[in-house]
Order: C-alpha cells, then sequence, then structure tokens
C-alpha cells in the first residue's frame, strides 16, 4: 500500500552623512546634531526590533523567540528538554491544538521515527550531547466541523517552527548548532572519499564488490572516469537526515540510475543496497525507492520499498512486473508481499505500477567535482 509521509533573516542598511563644519561652534553643533541623530536611529533601530519579535521561551537548556504578531495566537507548554506550542483558539475550544514541538533529546534516543524530524544539534555545558527535532501531530488538532481547512491563524503559527527553531539558542552554557548532523556534505566525505580512491587504485569490478559497492562503478570508471560518477543527497525516509545516492552520469538510457544507496545508523553511515545495471534504483514519490530489475528478456519488474529511519533495511511496499515466463498470455502481476504474485489484468498492472515519470530527479554532483 502506497504510504504518505507528511533564518529569517532582516537585513536593514542606514546611509549617513555629515556636512563639515567652517568653525569650531559649528564642529560643536554638528558632533551635538551628530549625537541626537544617532540617540534617534537607535531608538528607531530598537522599536523596530521589538515589533519584530516576541515572547522569548526558555528551558533548561534553549531558548526560542516567538514572532511578535503571534501574541495571542498561541500557548506554550515549557518543559525541561522540550517547548510545545499550541492554538489558542482551538486549545481552548476542546480540541488539542498542538501547532509543532521543538525537543532536545539524548542521543542515541531510545526511538526513531515517527512524527519527528531533525533540526540540529546541542550540545550542554557538561558535553552531552542532544539532537534537536521538530514534532508534529499526525491527527487533526482544530474543530474541523467548523474549518474544513487549518484556520489562517493556525497555519501562521504551524508555519513559524522552521525560523523559531533556526533561530534558537542554547542557554545554561549549551550550544546549538542549526542542522548540525543532517546534511549529506558533512555526513558521507569518507564514503564518498572511498569511490574516489577505487578510481585512483584502478579496483577492479571484484575489489569493488568487496569492499559493498556497485560493480557496476567499474565499468564507469573505464570510460567516463571520476566525471560519470553522480553523488547526490536526498532525504528519503524524511527524518531531517540526508542519504547518499551513487549513481551514473554516463549519457545513456540508464543515467540517473541508483547503484548504490547510504544513510546514517546510529549516527554512522551504513549501506543500504547495492546494485547493477540491471538491477538498480530511482527514488520515487514520497522518497520511497524503486528497484528495477530484469530477470530476463521476457521478465522484468520494479518493487517499490520504504527506508526506516536510523535502519538500513528497507521495508517491501508492493511490485509489479511483467512475466511471460510464467503467462506468456496475460503476463502482468502485482504483489504486496515478496513472494507471493497475483495475475493481473493490463489494467490493473497500469494502475498499480510505480511510473517513471513520478521518479525525482535527484541532482547529482559528478564525483570530479568533489
Amino acid at each position: 500500500m502506497k504510504n504518505k509521509v507528511f533564518s529569517i533573516l532582516i537585513c536593514s542598511m542606514l546611509l549617513l552623512s555629515a556636512c563639515g563644519a567652517n568653525n569650531a561652534d559649528n564642529s560643536v553643533n554638528n558632533e551635538t546634531a551628530g549625537e541626537a541623530e544617532s540617540s534617534e536611529t537607535q531608538t528607531t533601530e530598537n522599536n523596530a526590533t521589538a515589533a519584530e519579535t516576541g515572547e522569548v521561551l526558555s528551558n533548561s537548556l534553549f531558548s526560542i523567540t516567538m514572532p511578535a504578531d503571534l501574541e495571542g495566537v498561541y500557548e506554550a507548554e515549557v518543559e525541561d528538554q522540550q517547548i510545545t506550542l499550541y492554538h489558542k483558539e482551538s486549545k481552548d475550544a476542546g480540541y488539542n491544538g498542538m501547532a509543532y514541538t521543538i525537543w532536545a533529546r539524548e542521543m542515541p534516543p531510545e526511538f526513531y521515527g515517527g512524527p519527528y524530524v531533525k533540526k540540529g544539534e546541542l550540545t550542554d555545558a557538561d558535553g552531552k550531547q542532544y539532537e534537536v527535532v521538530l514534532g508534529y501531530a499526525t491527527e487533526v488538532q482544530w474543530d474541523f466541523e467548523t474549518y474544513t481547512e487549518m484556520p489562517e491563524d493556525f497555519e501562521k503559527l504551524y508555519d513559524s517552527a522552521e525560523d523559531v527553531v533556526a533561530n534558537m539558542t542554547g542557554v545554561n552554557g549549551a550550544t546549538f548548532e542549526y542542522l548540525a548532523g543532517t546534511q549529506g556534505e558533512d555526513l558521507y566525505g569518507d564514503v564518498v572519499a572511498k569511490y574516489q580512491t577505487a578510481l585512483d587504485e584502478g579496483w577492479d569490478a571484484s575489489k569493488y564488490e568487496e569492499n559493498g559497492m556497485s560493480p557496476e562503478f567499474y565499468s564507469i570508471s573505464q570510460t567516463d572516469g571520476a566525471s560519470g560518477i553522480g553523488i547526490a543527497y536526498y532525504d528519503t525516509d524524511k527524518d531531517g537526515v540526508d542519504e547518499l545516492f551513487v549513481g551514473t552520469l554516463v549519457d545513456d538510457e540508464l543515467r540517473g540510475s541508483i547503484y548504490d544507496i547510504y544513510t546514517i545508523v546510529d549516527g554512522e553511515p551504513a549501506l543500504v543496497a547495492s546494485g547493477t545495471a540491471r538491477n538498480r534504483f530511482y527514488v520515487y514519490s514520497e522518497g520511497m525507492i524503486v528497484n528495477e530489475y530484469s530477470s530476463g528478456a521476457l521478465e522484468n519488474g520494479k518493487l517499490v520499498y520504504c527506508l526506516e529511519p536510523n535502519s538500513a533495511e528497507m521495508t517491501y511496499q508492493w511490485g509489479t512486473k511483467i512475466d511471460a515466463y510464467t503467462n506468456e498470455d496475460q503476463p502482468w502481476f502485482i504483489s504486496y508481499t515478496e513472494d507471493e504474485w497475483e495475475n493481473v489484468t493490463e489494467d490493473e498492472f497500469k494502475d498499480r505500477e510505480a511510473a517513471s515519470e513520478d521518479y525525482t530527479d535527484l541532482e547529482f554532483k559528478a564525483l570530479s567535482d568533489f
């Protein structure tokens, strides 16, 4: 079954100009005027700041500043490691009203997954580390009988989450780094370097396989070198942490195909899957992964998986295949378990097959650019 997965920088410039004076008295007057102008400017800036920022909320680890235009819209629940924002109108009306929660949870956390997206890392004064996650509700939180869609001010509060967490700060000696531990460039440097090492040392197909890498990269290296190997980062499992995809940039019908997939497990890169030219991967809509395979001239298929957070295991969702070996007259099959296939009509097959036009176009960069 197809699963659906769910700093603001304000810059201001002040141009000050002063006219020269012809005598000392004028100099004094100009200095006085300059002080008055500076004072007036500072007052204006302070008023602007006061108009842009609102209530400061703090717990034992971090502090957040709410936008001033949300005053009266929200209600906050402050806990030791967590601050949760609620839509006040919905909460007062008897609905939960949760907009989002910001949680600094100890590393490694007791569980992964769920409606939590990693947004950075925090280290307290004693050096203890926490990962900061944004959490969202999994059910409707407002009066859905009155509002068929999210109320406007609820949506405004909901949409403030990213900016609020991006500008949060550590307290009591703690430090917070926004997006730390989430970006592929920071997570997979050693893995990417291994592909360059393989090219530099001229590994053969067997050595690629011995090192948990697709032997297809040997063929690519022989024709296109580092410029034919593509590197892309993309958060497939929607936990806020990038996965690494290594594929081909060779200019043929397989361009953009993925042969190796890596994810982060317990803070370290881990291989998810490795393929070949006849057993390759693509990122499908909503972050699922499609394995396209061919078992011969009369059989080929597409298997759809989900990658679970903090796991190198993929969970099977469904598959389709054309298998004329089994049924030459009606070769269309669908499965919802990996070992049981149902013979179906062509229309049923087309309705279920993962269409290639729904594949995600990853932003591959050539290995030669790293």
